[in-house]
């Protein structure tokens, strides 16, 4: 799974599209590259570098059912995820969408908060198949992180107590896949899923431990980094769904809800077993050098390295992935926006990050 991977629309035919089909090709740019065909356009298409295909066209006369037979069993296609929107609750288009191995359908007029669920299942079940072409290792740690991360959320949302053996095991399986592979791979096959805190953890938790590796941190104090940067956000365990997921921009209210997170780790880690460096990650990356940071408003040396590297991978992280309301940025311009945050970012660790950041070999010091 590469960043560069498309979700490709197969629609009758181009031309101006009515609100229904605009608003479907609209809530998918949000969260994926998208490519629009014509029927004819894909059948000739080269669907390499798709995660997914979702197929607007009614699967009703012989000549269409057998152009959508040949594009969905193209050689080497057939593991694409379909997602079928059909024009009517009919038992031959559901026939017909099945017959052709539709992994999801939806019927028009769709329902858009249905439509962007199902667009995270299917594409989802994509990225995690495709870590299969990873190294063992690799794929192992994302496997293992995933079900950690949301067996951690869900025991947190039941009251129950976090798993820091769980936790351990499977950062050391992060550690070992960017010593042994590097970084790149490992978060490129994340960069899409649809899980933003898990994926936006992982960025996190992948920066800090290469980030450890060229200041020559190892052992226990590597791991606690590793782990400080899978749960930084742990308190969004407790922040409504509806926030962490909206499609959009927050308003000031929804902020204010949001900024409790820091809060929320608080309470979550303070009866847990992990180590103290671990809770100041999740609690004080939000704290900015010049004390206008949340939740203490901590000022200066108040604040301790580990909480000052967990800010700065999470900025680098924040500015660089794409979200359903703003465009990915490039690492070099989202390094230079953090050069110009004295204010908030420590700039001597900073510096130290930029081979990280801008994709720079180096050598880990081990």
């Amino acid at each position: 799974m590469t960043e560069g991977q498309k979700v490709y629309i197969i629609r009758p035919e181009l031309g101006p599209l009515d609100e229904e089909h605009a608003k479907i090709s609209e809530i998918t740019a949000r969260y994926h590259d998208i490519v629009e065909l014509d029927l004819e356009g894909a059948v000739d298409q080269d669907f390499s570098d798709a995660i997914m295909l979702i197929i607007d066209v009614p699967p009703t006369d012989y000549e269409t059912m057998t152009s959508l037979q040949y594009i969905v069993k193209k050689p080497n296609e057939q593991e694409i995820p379909t997602l079928f929107l059909l024009s009517e609750m009919a038992r031959r288009q559901l026939i017909k969408a099945q017959k052709l191995g539709a992994s999801k359908f939806l019927v028009h007029p769709v329902n858009h908060a249905e439509f962007i669920t199902t667009l995270g299942e299917v594409a989802n079940r994509s990225i995690e198949n495709s870590w299969a072409n990873l190294t063992t290792t690799q794929s192992s740690a994302l496997k293992a992180s995933l079900k950690v991360f949301e067996d951690t959320f869900e025991h947190i949302k039941n009251g129950r107590p976090v798993s820091n053996e769980e936790i351990r095991e499977s950062c050391d399986l992060i550690i070992q896949a960017t010593a042994e592979e590097g970084l790149v791979d490992m978060l490129a096959s994340i960069r899409t899923h649809h899980n933003y805190t898990y994926r936006h953890s992982m960025m996190v938790c992948g920066y800090l431990t290469s980030f450890c590796m060229l200041l020559g941190i190892h052992g226990e104090e590597l791991q606690r980094l590793s782990i400080a940067g899978l749960l930084h956000d742990i308190g969004k365990a407790l922040v409504p769904p509806e926030l962490l997921d909206k499609p959009g921009a927050l308003t000031e209210e929804e902020w204010d809800v949001m900024r409790q997170h820091p809060e929320h780790s608080r309470q979550i880690l303070k009866n847990s077993d992990v180590h103290d460096d671990v809770r100041e990650g999740a609690v004080h990356h939000h704290e900015r050098i010049d004390g206008t940071g949340y939740p203490d408003g901590l000022v200066g040396s108040q604040i301790s390295d580990f909480a000052r590297m967990v800010a700065i991978a999470d900025v680098f992280s924040g500015l660089t992935e794409k979200r359903a309301y703003k465009p990915s940025m490039s690492n070099q311009k989202a390094y230079d926006i953090m050069v110009d945050m004295s204010e908030h970012l420590d700039q001597d660790l900073v510096r130290v990050f930029k081979p990280i950041a801008l994709d720079v070999d180096y050598k880990l010091i081990r």
